[in-house]
């Protein structure tokens, strides 16, 4: 028998994208049904709401998941989210924390989308946006990832199982 690769995803967002994260669902489920399994591939799309119970601090144990990502995808919009007491969001946390063993190792890979903002939200962005953006001008200041911009669900879903299928391939 064949041994499958398996390529582990750590999706992280704050609680504003839950139908991208539905959509990045759907999109694994028809990729390892309709090509990853032809190819010996299985993909593992891991996220905080997969995170099992237990004592410890709640983000302590979502980052058990994590560290032993392959892929980590990170997504924002227009919230941060809330402190996890060491860093000023949960998002916030598992992003440096990826990033980190980016850079002293060769994973895991990291893509990062923004979804875009109206114009008239821009106005007044209140301090969850106001953090959101200030990530954005970080990432553009440090000039260590290619993000990408996506205006819909649809948007998204496309080029999730674009990218996934090329990565897999």
């Amino acid at each position: 028998m064949t041994q499958r690769n398996v390529l582990t995803i750590f999706l992280a967002s704050p609680g504003d994208l839950q139908p991208e994260r539905n959509e990045a669902q759907k999109v694994v489920a028809r990729l390892n049904k309709s090509v990853a399994s032809h190819l010996n591939w299985q993909i593992d799309l891991l996220g905080w709401e997969d995170t099992s119970p237990g004592y410890a601090r709640p983000q302590a144990k979502i980052n058990e998941d994590v560290d032993k990502c392959d892929l980590f995808i990170g997504v924002v919009w227009k919230r941060w989210g809330q402190s996890t007491g060491t860093y000023t969001s949960g998002f916030h946390e598992e992003f440096e924390r990826a990033l980190e063993r980016r850079r002293k190792a060769q994973g895991p890979e990291i893509w990062l989308f923004f979804k875009e903002i109206s114009a008239d939200q821009l106005v007044d962005p209140g301090e969850q946006l106001r953090s959101v953006l200030a990530f954005k001008e970080i990432q553009i200041e440090r000039r260590e990832l290619l993000y990408q911009e996506f205006r819909d669900k649809e948007q998204w879903s496309n080029k999730v199982n674009d990218w996934l299928a090329q990565h897999i391939i």
